[in-house]
Protein backbone atom coordinates (compact mmCIF):
# COMPACT_ATOMS: atom_id res chain seq x y z
CA UNK A 1 0.00 0.00 0.00
CA UNK A 2 2.88 2.37 0.77
CA UNK A 3 4.27 2.41 -2.76
CA UNK A 4 0.96 3.23 -4.55
CA UNK A 5 0.26 5.96 -1.96
CA UNK A 6 3.75 7.42 -2.41
CA UNK A 7 3.28 7.35 -6.18
CA UNK A 8 -0.04 9.18 -5.93
CA UNK A 9 1.44 11.82 -3.62
CA UNK A 10 4.40 12.32 -5.97
CA UNK A 11 2.04 12.66 -8.92
CA UNK A 12 -0.04 15.28 -7.10
CA UNK A 13 3.08 17.30 -6.23
CA UNK A 14 4.25 17.12 -9.84
CA UNK A 15 0.88 18.30 -11.14
CA UNK A 16 0.88 21.21 -8.70
CA UNK A 17 4.37 22.21 -9.78
CA UNK A 18 3.40 22.08 -13.46
CA UNK A 19 0.25 24.09 -12.76
CA UNK A 20 2.23 26.75 -10.88
CA UNK A 21 4.83 26.94 -13.66
CA UNK A 22 2.14 27.33 -16.29
CA UNK A 23 0.41 30.03 -14.24
CA UNK A 24 3.66 31.96 -13.77
CA UNK A 25 4.52 31.64 -17.44
CA UNK A 26 1.07 32.80 -18.44
CA UNK A 27 1.29 35.78 -16.09
CA UNK A 28 4.72 36.72 -17.45
CA UNK A 29 3.47 36.43 -21.02
CA UNK A 30 0.56 38.73 -20.23
CA UNK A 31 2.89 41.31 -18.72
CA UNK A 32 5.27 41.16 -21.66
CA UNK A 33 2.70 40.53 -24.34
CA UNK A 34 1.32 44.03 -24.74
CA UNK A 35 3.62 46.61 -26.25
CA UNK A 36 1.56 49.81 -26.10
CA UNK A 37 3.32 53.14 -26.57
CA UNK A 38 3.91 55.41 -23.62
CA UNK A 39 1.41 58.22 -23.05
CA UNK A 40 3.80 60.94 -24.24
CA UNK A 41 3.98 59.25 -27.65
CA UNK A 42 0.24 59.29 -28.15
CA UNK A 43 -0.53 63.03 -28.57
CA UNK A 44 -4.03 62.77 -27.13
CA UNK A 45 -4.90 66.44 -26.92
CA UNK A 46 -7.42 66.15 -29.77
CA UNK A 47 -9.35 63.04 -30.81
CA UNK A 48 -11.05 62.47 -34.15
CA UNK A 49 -13.79 60.39 -35.78
CA UNK A 50 -11.89 58.30 -38.31
CA UNK A 51 -12.96 57.26 -41.80
CA UNK A 52 -11.23 54.66 -44.03
CA UNK A 53 -8.16 55.98 -45.88
CA UNK A 54 -7.61 53.28 -48.53
CA UNK A 55 -9.98 51.55 -50.93
CA UNK A 56 -9.40 48.54 -53.20
CA UNK A 57 -12.02 47.30 -55.65
CA UNK A 58 -11.89 43.58 -56.42
CA UNK A 59 -13.95 41.31 -58.63
CA UNK A 60 -16.06 40.17 -55.69
CA UNK A 61 -16.24 43.29 -53.54
CA UNK A 62 -14.48 46.23 -51.93
CA UNK A 63 -11.83 46.43 -49.19
CA UNK A 64 -11.40 49.63 -47.17
CA UNK A 65 -8.88 50.22 -44.41
CA UNK A 66 -7.92 52.84 -41.87
CA UNK A 67 -4.39 54.25 -41.90
CA UNK A 68 -2.55 52.25 -39.23
CA UNK A 69 -0.04 55.11 -38.90
CA UNK A 70 -2.72 57.51 -37.68
CA UNK A 71 -1.60 58.71 -34.24
CA UNK A 72 -4.75 57.45 -32.49
CA UNK A 73 -4.65 53.94 -33.95
CA UNK A 74 -0.89 53.83 -33.45
CA UNK A 75 -1.40 54.77 -29.81
CA UNK A 76 -3.99 52.03 -29.28
CA UNK A 77 -1.78 49.58 -31.17
CA UNK A 78 -4.53 48.44 -33.53
CA UNK A 79 -5.79 48.89 -37.07
CA UNK A 80 -9.08 48.17 -38.86
CA UNK A 81 -10.29 46.86 -42.21
CA UNK A 82 -13.79 46.81 -43.68
CA UNK A 83 -14.74 44.44 -46.48
CA UNK A 84 -17.93 44.54 -48.56
CA UNK A 85 -18.41 41.17 -50.24
CA UNK A 86 -20.85 40.71 -53.11
CA UNK A 87 -23.14 37.65 -53.24
CA UNK A 88 -21.03 34.64 -54.32
CA UNK A 89 -17.90 36.56 -53.31
CA UNK A 90 -15.02 34.59 -51.79
CA UNK A 91 -12.35 36.36 -49.71
CA UNK A 92 -9.15 34.50 -50.54
CA UNK A 93 -7.40 32.63 -47.69
CA UNK A 94 -4.91 34.72 -45.74
CA UNK A 95 -3.27 35.09 -42.36
CA UNK A 96 -1.74 38.03 -40.51
CA UNK A 97 1.11 38.78 -38.11
CA UNK A 98 -1.42 39.95 -35.50
CA UNK A 99 -4.48 38.48 -33.80
CA UNK A 100 -7.85 39.60 -35.12
CA UNK A 101 -11.45 40.02 -33.95
CA UNK A 102 -14.87 39.56 -35.71
CA UNK A 103 -18.39 40.71 -34.89
CA UNK A 104 -21.54 40.18 -36.97
CA UNK A 105 -23.49 43.39 -36.72
CA UNK A 106 -26.83 42.50 -38.24
CA UNK A 107 -28.54 39.61 -39.92
CA UNK A 108 -31.21 36.99 -39.37
CA UNK A 109 -29.72 33.96 -37.64
CA UNK A 110 -32.06 31.68 -39.59
CA UNK A 111 -30.73 33.07 -42.82
CA UNK A 112 -27.07 33.39 -41.85
CA UNK A 113 -25.15 30.16 -42.26
CA UNK A 114 -21.62 31.22 -41.53
CA UNK A 115 -19.16 28.34 -41.36
CA UNK A 116 -16.25 29.07 -39.09
CA UNK A 117 -13.21 26.98 -38.52
CA UNK A 118 -11.56 28.49 -35.50
CA UNK A 119 -9.91 26.94 -32.56
CA UNK A 120 -7.41 28.14 -30.10
CA UNK A 121 -4.89 30.07 -28.31
CA UNK A 122 -4.07 33.60 -29.17
CA UNK A 123 -6.09 36.45 -30.34
CA UNK A 124 -8.92 38.13 -31.92
CA UNK A 125 -10.80 39.55 -34.85
CA UNK A 126 -14.17 41.18 -35.09
CA UNK A 127 -16.25 40.83 -38.18
CA UNK A 128 -19.33 42.91 -38.61
CA UNK A 129 -21.86 41.25 -40.93
CA UNK A 130 -24.60 43.60 -41.97
CA UNK A 131 -26.99 41.76 -44.17
CA UNK A 132 -29.88 39.37 -44.40
CA UNK A 133 -28.20 36.49 -46.13
CA UNK A 134 -25.74 33.70 -45.54
CA UNK A 135 -22.01 33.36 -45.34
CA UNK A 136 -19.57 30.53 -44.75
CA UNK A 137 -16.08 30.88 -43.27
CA UNK A 138 -13.33 28.50 -42.39
CA UNK A 139 -9.72 28.20 -41.34
CA UNK A 140 -6.98 27.20 -43.74
CA UNK A 141 -5.14 25.24 -41.06
CA UNK A 142 -4.91 24.84 -37.31
CA UNK A 143 -1.65 23.14 -36.31
CA UNK A 144 -1.89 19.63 -34.81
CA UNK A 145 -5.66 19.47 -35.24
CA UNK A 146 -7.14 16.84 -37.55
CA UNK A 147 -9.44 17.28 -40.51
CA UNK A 148 -12.57 16.67 -38.49
CA UNK A 149 -15.22 17.19 -41.18
CA UNK A 150 -15.46 14.57 -43.88
CA UNK A 151 -17.91 12.85 -46.19
CA UNK A 152 -16.95 9.49 -47.76
CA UNK A 153 -15.93 9.94 -51.37
CA UNK A 154 -15.87 13.74 -51.14
CA UNK A 155 -13.37 15.62 -49.02
CA UNK A 156 -11.96 16.33 -45.58
CA UNK A 157 -11.39 19.69 -43.91
CA UNK A 158 -11.16 21.16 -40.46
CA UNK A 159 -14.24 21.92 -38.39
CA UNK A 160 -16.73 24.62 -39.28
CA UNK A 161 -19.23 26.54 -37.15
CA UNK A 162 -22.56 28.16 -37.82
CA UNK A 163 -22.36 31.82 -36.84
CA UNK A 164 -25.05 34.46 -36.66
CA UNK A 165 -25.73 38.09 -35.84
CA UNK A 166 -24.10 39.37 -32.68
CA UNK A 167 -21.45 36.64 -32.54
CA UNK A 168 -17.86 37.50 -31.66
CA UNK A 169 -15.10 35.27 -33.01
CA UNK A 170 -11.40 34.95 -32.10
CA UNK A 171 -8.70 34.23 -34.69
CA UNK A 172 -5.08 33.78 -33.55
CA UNK A 173 -2.08 35.41 -35.18
CA UNK A 174 -0.69 33.34 -38.03
CA UNK A 175 -3.85 31.27 -38.50
CA UNK A 176 -5.28 31.54 -42.02
CA UNK A 177 -8.97 31.91 -42.79
CA UNK A 178 -11.36 32.56 -45.67
CA UNK A 179 -15.03 33.39 -46.00
CA UNK A 180 -17.67 33.24 -48.71
CA UNK A 181 -20.95 35.14 -49.10
CA UNK A 182 -23.54 32.59 -50.19
CA UNK A 183 -26.45 34.93 -49.48
CA UNK A 184 -28.34 37.24 -51.81
CA UNK A 185 -27.21 40.55 -50.32
CA UNK A 186 -23.79 42.15 -49.75
CA UNK A 187 -21.86 41.11 -46.66
CA UNK A 188 -20.05 43.83 -44.67
CA UNK A 189 -17.15 42.76 -42.49
CA UNK A 190 -15.04 44.95 -40.20
CA UNK A 191 -11.78 43.46 -38.93
CA UNK A 192 -9.65 44.64 -36.01
CA UNK A 193 -5.96 43.66 -35.94
CA UNK A 194 -4.08 44.00 -32.64
CA UNK A 195 -0.60 44.74 -33.98
CA UNK A 196 0.85 45.61 -30.55
CA UNK A 197 0.08 42.20 -29.11
CA UNK A 198 2.97 40.03 -27.99
CA UNK A 199 1.91 37.37 -30.50
CA UNK A 200 3.14 39.73 -33.23
CA UNK A 201 6.90 39.17 -33.32
CA UNK A 202 7.41 41.53 -36.29
CA UNK A 203 7.20 45.32 -36.20
CA UNK A 204 4.01 47.29 -35.56
CA UNK A 205 2.98 47.32 -39.23
CA UNK A 206 0.01 45.08 -40.13
CA UNK A 207 0.93 42.46 -42.71
CA UNK A 208 -1.53 40.16 -44.44
CA UNK A 209 -0.16 37.06 -46.16
CA UNK A 210 -2.38 35.68 -48.93
CA UNK A 211 -2.19 32.04 -49.95
CA UNK A 212 -3.53 32.71 -53.43
CA UNK A 213 -4.27 35.36 -56.03
CA UNK A 214 -2.65 38.67 -56.87
CA UNK A 215 -4.10 40.95 -54.16
CA UNK A 216 -3.17 44.54 -53.45
CA UNK A 217 -2.03 45.45 -49.95
CA UNK A 218 -5.06 46.82 -48.10
CA UNK A 219 -2.85 48.78 -45.69
CA UNK A 220 -1.41 51.11 -48.33
CA UNK A 221 2.10 49.65 -48.34
CA UNK A 222 4.23 49.94 -51.50
CA UNK A 223 3.40 47.12 -53.89
CA UNK A 224 5.81 44.79 -55.63
CA UNK A 225 6.40 44.88 -59.35
CA UNK A 226 3.39 44.27 -61.59
CA UNK A 227 3.02 40.79 -63.03
CA UNK A 228 5.00 39.07 -60.29
CA UNK A 229 2.04 37.91 -58.20
CA UNK A 230 1.54 38.90 -54.57
CA UNK A 231 0.77 35.73 -52.64
CA UNK A 232 3.16 33.74 -50.45
CA UNK A 233 3.92 31.26 -53.24
CA UNK A 234 4.63 33.91 -55.88
CA UNK A 235 8.30 34.23 -54.95
CA UNK A 236 9.12 30.51 -55.03
CA UNK A 237 10.76 29.05 -58.13
CA UNK A 238 8.04 27.72 -60.40
CA UNK A 239 9.93 24.52 -61.31
CA UNK A 240 10.39 23.75 -57.62
CA UNK A 241 6.67 24.35 -56.99
CA UNK A 242 5.81 21.99 -59.84
CA UNK A 243 7.90 19.28 -58.17
CA UNK A 244 6.50 19.99 -54.72
CA UNK A 245 2.84 19.85 -55.74
CA UNK A 246 3.25 17.37 -58.58
CA UNK A 247 1.49 19.61 -61.10
CA UNK A 248 2.22 21.13 -64.50
CA UNK A 249 3.96 24.48 -64.92
CA UNK A 250 0.70 25.89 -66.27
CA UNK A 251 -0.95 25.08 -62.95
CA UNK A 252 2.00 26.53 -61.01
CA UNK A 253 1.63 29.84 -62.85
CA UNK A 254 -1.99 29.96 -61.72
CA UNK A 255 -0.90 29.21 -58.15
CA UNK A 256 1.62 32.06 -58.27
CA UNK A 257 -1.19 34.42 -59.43
CA UNK A 258 0.86 36.67 -61.71
CA UNK A 259 -1.91 37.06 -64.30
CA UNK A 260 -4.86 37.04 -61.89
CA UNK A 261 -6.78 40.37 -62.14
CA UNK A 262 -9.42 39.49 -59.51
CA UNK A 263 -7.42 40.75 -56.48
CA UNK A 264 -8.39 39.54 -52.99
CA UNK A 265 -12.16 38.93 -53.36
CA UNK A 266 -13.25 36.70 -56.23
CA UNK A 267 -16.63 35.59 -57.60
CA UNK A 268 -17.56 31.89 -57.44
CA UNK A 269 -20.41 31.70 -59.95
CA UNK A 270 -21.17 28.02 -59.37
CA UNK A 271 -21.33 28.50 -55.59
CA UNK A 272 -19.41 26.78 -52.79
CA UNK A 273 -20.02 23.18 -51.72
CA UNK A 274 -18.30 22.21 -48.47
CA UNK A 275 -19.00 19.49 -45.93
CA UNK A 276 -21.03 20.88 -43.05
CA UNK A 277 -23.89 19.85 -40.76
CA UNK A 278 -27.47 20.63 -41.70
CA UNK A 279 -28.28 24.22 -40.75
CA UNK A 280 -31.59 23.43 -39.06
CA UNK A 281 -31.22 22.60 -35.40
CA UNK A 282 -27.43 22.43 -35.33
CA UNK A 283 -26.01 25.52 -33.68
CA UNK A 284 -22.87 23.58 -32.72
CA UNK A 285 -21.09 20.61 -34.16
CA UNK A 286 -18.48 18.32 -32.69
CA UNK A 287 -17.26 18.28 -29.09
CA UNK A 288 -16.96 21.95 -28.22
CA UNK A 289 -14.49 21.64 -25.36
CA UNK A 290 -11.78 19.31 -26.70
CA UNK A 291 -8.30 20.67 -27.34
CA UNK A 292 -8.90 21.25 -31.05
CA UNK A 293 -12.37 22.70 -30.59
CA UNK A 294 -11.90 25.11 -27.70
CA UNK A 295 -14.78 27.58 -27.68
CA UNK A 296 -13.90 30.79 -29.52
CA UNK A 297 -17.35 32.24 -30.12
CA UNK A 298 -19.85 34.13 -27.97
CA UNK A 299 -22.98 36.05 -28.90
CA UNK A 300 -23.29 39.62 -27.61
CA UNK A 301 -25.97 40.85 -30.02
CA UNK A 302 -29.04 39.35 -28.41
CA UNK A 303 -30.91 41.52 -25.86
CA UNK A 304 -31.00 38.45 -23.61
CA UNK A 305 -27.18 38.60 -23.31
CA UNK A 306 -27.15 42.15 -21.92
CA UNK A 307 -25.18 42.77 -18.72
CA UNK A 308 -26.75 46.21 -18.27
CA UNK A 309 -30.33 46.86 -19.37
CA UNK A 310 -32.70 49.78 -18.89
CA UNK A 311 -36.05 49.33 -20.70
CA UNK A 312 -36.37 52.80 -22.25
CA UNK A 313 -32.67 53.66 -22.53
CA UNK A 314 -30.70 50.75 -23.93
CA UNK A 315 -28.41 47.84 -23.11
CA UNK A 316 -24.72 46.96 -22.78
CA UNK A 317 -23.23 43.50 -23.29
CA UNK A 318 -19.61 42.77 -22.41
CA UNK A 319 -17.33 39.92 -23.42
CA UNK A 320 -14.20 39.07 -21.43
CA UNK A 321 -12.03 36.09 -20.54
CA UNK A 322 -14.47 34.97 -17.85
CA UNK A 323 -17.15 34.38 -20.48
CA UNK A 324 -14.75 33.33 -23.24
CA UNK A 325 -11.56 31.91 -21.66
CA UNK A 326 -9.48 32.11 -24.84
CA UNK A 327 -9.43 35.89 -24.39
CA UNK A 328 -7.05 35.44 -21.46
CA UNK A 329 -4.37 34.58 -23.99
CA UNK A 330 -5.60 37.08 -26.56
CA UNK A 331 -5.59 39.99 -24.09
CA UNK A 332 -8.61 41.56 -25.75
CA UNK A 333 -12.26 42.02 -24.82
CA UNK A 334 -15.32 43.79 -26.18
CA UNK A 335 -18.41 45.82 -25.40
CA UNK A 336 -21.60 45.83 -27.46
CA UNK A 337 -23.73 48.94 -26.83
CA UNK A 338 -27.24 49.86 -27.94
CA UNK A 339 -28.84 53.15 -26.91
CA UNK A 340 -32.47 53.72 -27.82
CA UNK A 341 -33.63 57.14 -29.00
CA UNK A 342 -32.54 59.82 -26.48
CA UNK A 343 -30.68 57.21 -24.41
CA UNK A 344 -27.54 58.19 -22.49
CA UNK A 345 -24.60 56.06 -21.30
CA UNK A 346 -23.40 57.87 -18.16
CA UNK A 347 -19.89 59.38 -17.97
CA UNK A 348 -17.33 56.66 -17.26
CA UNK A 349 -13.73 55.71 -17.96
CA UNK A 350 -11.88 52.53 -18.92
CA UNK A 351 -9.65 51.50 -16.03
CA UNK A 352 -7.22 49.20 -17.82
CA UNK A 353 -7.61 49.48 -21.59
CA UNK A 354 -7.99 51.66 -24.61
CA UNK A 355 -11.38 51.45 -26.34
CA UNK A 356 -11.66 51.44 -30.14
CA UNK A 357 -15.30 52.22 -30.91
CA UNK A 358 -16.78 51.34 -34.30
CA UNK A 359 -20.28 52.77 -34.87
CA UNK A 360 -22.50 49.97 -36.16
CA UNK A 361 -25.76 51.86 -36.50
CA UNK A 362 -27.71 55.03 -35.85
CA UNK A 363 -26.20 58.29 -34.73
CA UNK A 364 -24.87 59.58 -31.43
CA UNK A 365 -23.06 62.37 -29.70
CA UNK A 366 -19.79 61.41 -28.03
CA UNK A 367 -17.74 63.57 -25.68
CA UNK A 368 -14.30 62.61 -24.37
CA UNK A 369 -12.42 64.51 -21.61
CA UNK A 370 -8.72 64.21 -20.77
CA UNK A 371 -6.83 64.41 -17.47
CA UNK A 372 -6.67 68.23 -17.68
CA UNK A 373 -10.45 68.56 -17.87
CA UNK A 374 -10.24 69.48 -21.55
CA UNK A 375 -12.80 68.18 -24.03
CA UNK A 376 -10.64 66.46 -26.66
CA UNK A 377 -13.60 65.15 -28.67
CA UNK A 378 -17.17 66.39 -28.88
CA UNK A 379 -19.17 65.65 -31.99
CA UNK A 380 -21.87 63.54 -33.54
CA UNK A 381 -20.74 60.26 -35.09
CA UNK A 382 -22.55 57.86 -37.38
CA UNK A 383 -22.36 54.38 -38.83
CA UNK A 384 -18.96 53.39 -40.20
CA UNK A 385 -16.89 55.87 -38.18
CA UNK A 386 -14.27 54.97 -35.60
CA UNK A 387 -13.38 56.78 -32.36
CA UNK A 388 -10.36 55.78 -30.25
CA UNK A 389 -10.95 56.49 -26.55
CA UNK A 390 -7.69 56.32 -24.56
CA UNK A 391 -7.40 54.57 -21.22
CA UNK A 392 -8.66 56.67 -18.27
CA UNK A 393 -10.23 59.38 -20.47
CA UNK A 394 -13.85 60.04 -19.44
CA UNK A 395 -16.49 59.42 -22.12
CA UNK A 396 -20.24 59.97 -22.31
CA UNK A 397 -22.51 58.81 -25.16
CA UNK A 398 -25.95 60.11 -26.15
CA UNK A 399 -28.21 58.71 -28.89
CA UNK A 400 -29.26 61.58 -31.18
CA UNK A 401 -30.68 59.63 -34.12
CA UNK A 402 -34.27 58.49 -34.57
CA UNK A 403 -32.98 54.91 -34.77
CA UNK A 404 -30.86 55.22 -31.65
CA UNK A 405 -27.11 54.64 -31.45
CA UNK A 406 -25.20 51.33 -31.65
CA UNK A 407 -21.52 50.43 -31.43
CA UNK A 408 -19.00 47.71 -30.84
CA UNK A 409 -15.95 48.62 -28.76
CA UNK A 410 -12.72 46.64 -29.02
CA UNK A 411 -10.78 46.84 -25.75
CA UNK A 412 -7.08 46.16 -25.27
CA UNK A 413 -7.30 44.08 -22.09
CA UNK A 414 -8.67 40.60 -21.45
CA UNK A 415 -10.97 41.86 -18.68
CA UNK A 416 -11.59 45.51 -19.51
CA UNK A 417 -13.29 47.36 -16.67
CA UNK A 418 -15.12 50.67 -16.50
CA UNK A 419 -15.78 53.05 -13.62
CA UNK A 420 -18.88 55.27 -13.89
CA UNK A 421 -19.17 58.77 -12.46
CA UNK A 422 -22.91 58.58 -11.80
CA UNK A 423 -24.92 56.22 -9.58
CA UNK A 424 -24.59 54.60 -6.16
CA UNK A 425 -21.94 52.17 -7.41
CA UNK A 426 -19.92 54.89 -9.11
CA UNK A 427 -16.64 56.53 -8.16
CA UNK A 428 -18.65 59.42 -6.69
CA UNK A 429 -21.55 57.37 -5.32
CA UNK A 430 -19.30 55.44 -2.91
CA UNK A 431 -17.84 58.59 -1.32
CA UNK A 432 -18.98 59.80 2.13
CA UNK A 433 -21.39 62.75 2.03
CA UNK A 434 -18.94 65.05 3.80
CA UNK A 435 -16.32 64.36 1.15
CA UNK A 436 -18.76 65.23 -1.64
CA UNK A 437 -19.92 68.37 0.25
CA UNK A 438 -16.40 69.67 0.60
CA UNK A 439 -14.97 68.71 -2.76
CA UNK A 440 -17.86 70.39 -4.61
CA UNK A 441 -18.65 73.07 -1.98
CA UNK A 442 -22.33 72.09 -1.85
CA UNK A 443 -24.90 71.60 0.87
CA UNK A 444 -25.62 68.21 2.41
CA UNK A 445 -28.90 68.01 0.48
CA UNK A 446 -27.15 68.73 -2.81
CA UNK A 447 -24.41 66.23 -1.98
CA UNK A 448 -27.06 63.60 -1.25
CA UNK A 449 -28.66 64.32 -4.60
CA UNK A 450 -25.32 63.99 -6.40
CA UNK A 451 -24.46 60.79 -4.53
CA UNK A 452 -27.75 59.06 -5.34
CA UNK A 453 -28.24 60.41 -8.89
CA UNK A 454 -29.56 57.72 -11.27
CA UNK A 455 -29.40 55.18 -8.44
CA UNK A 456 -27.72 52.02 -9.87
CA UNK A 457 -28.49 52.83 -13.49
CA UNK A 458 -25.69 53.28 -16.04
CA UNK A 459 -28.19 54.02 -18.82
CA UNK A 460 -31.10 56.45 -18.80
CA UNK A 461 -33.37 58.25 -21.24
CA UNK A 462 -33.59 62.01 -21.57
CA UNK A 463 -36.88 63.77 -22.31
CA UNK A 464 -37.16 64.01 -26.10
CA UNK A 465 -37.34 67.82 -25.94
CA UNK A 466 -34.11 68.04 -23.93
CA UNK A 467 -31.28 69.59 -25.94
CA UNK A 468 -27.91 68.22 -24.88
CA UNK A 469 -24.70 69.71 -26.32
CA UNK A 470 -26.79 72.18 -28.27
Amino acid sequence: MAKPLLFLLSLCVLLLMVSDCLALRRHRNRLQGRQRPQLEECQLDKLEALEPDYRIESEGGVTESWNHDHKLLRCAGVTLIRRTIKPKGLVLPSYTNAPQMLYFVRGNRKNINNLMNLRLQTLILYVFCKCIGRAIQGMTIFPSCPESFEEPGREQHQKVHEVGAGDIIAIPAGIGYWFYNDGNTPLIVVILLDTSNGANQLDRNPRRFYLAGNPEDEHGHVQGREGSGRNVLSGIDENLLAEIYGVRLETVRKIRGADDPRKNIVIVEEGMDVVRPEAAGHGENGLEETICTLRVRENVGSPARADIYTPHAGRIATLNSVKLPILADLQLSAERGVLYKDGVYVPHWNLNSHSVVYVTGGRGRVQVVDNKGKSVFEREVEEGQVVVIPQSFVVVKHATGEQGFEWIAFKTAENAMINPLVGRDSAIGVLPLDVIMNMYQVSREEAQRIKEARDHTFLFSLPSQYQIWA
